[in-house]
């Protein structure tokens, strides 16, 4: 009995717990819309002031070491990118630096920089790459925000 209550409670805290490596919010940016589905010629070009209000970005990673970038967007929905359909893959690791991609097959392609700068703020950078036949608002962006904490010794 102590057995099988120890195997149900490891197989629930494997899968359920996650750590939260860095917290980062309100990014603001540019971004560029051509003149491709949805988006009229009047509406395309850049967009100087690209921002997400209350925006917020999490970094996670899953008891079975797996990495998930957590995001709350303008829908105000906070959404997984692994549940969404995102492959999420480590692209390079520093001392005050870390940088995933978020692929998302057929549509969009993500880089998340997470980093401590030289004056020791702590700030995130997100570019954007969303087009394809599945994607009706075709968009490049770059922006940045601001980060709560970054805890890169749990990278």
């Amino acid at each position: 009995m102590k057995l099988f209550l120890f195997l149900i409670c490891f197989t629930f805290s494997s899968i359920s717990f996650a750590v939260d490596i860095a917290s980062c919010s309100n990014p603001i940016g540019k971004a560029y819309y051509p003149e491709i589905g949805l988006v009229t010629k009047e509406k395309s070009g850049w967009e100087q002031n690209e921002k997400i209000t209350n925006g917020i970005v999490k970094l996670s990673k899953t008891a079975k070491e797996e990495y998930d970038i957590l995001f709350v967007d303008s829908t105000k929905q906070i959404t997984s990118s692994v549940e969404d359909g995102g492959s999420v893959l480590m692209l390079n690791r520093g001392k005050n630096v870390v940088s995933f991609m978020v692929i998302y097959p057929g549509t969009a392609a993500e880089i998340f920089t997470f980093l401590k700068n030289s004056s020791g703020g702590l700030e995130y950078i997100h570019v954007t790459s969303r087009a394809g036949d599945a994607v009706m608002i075709t968009k490049a962006s770059i922006m940045r925000g601001d980060c709560a904490f970054i805890e890169f010794s749990k990278v």
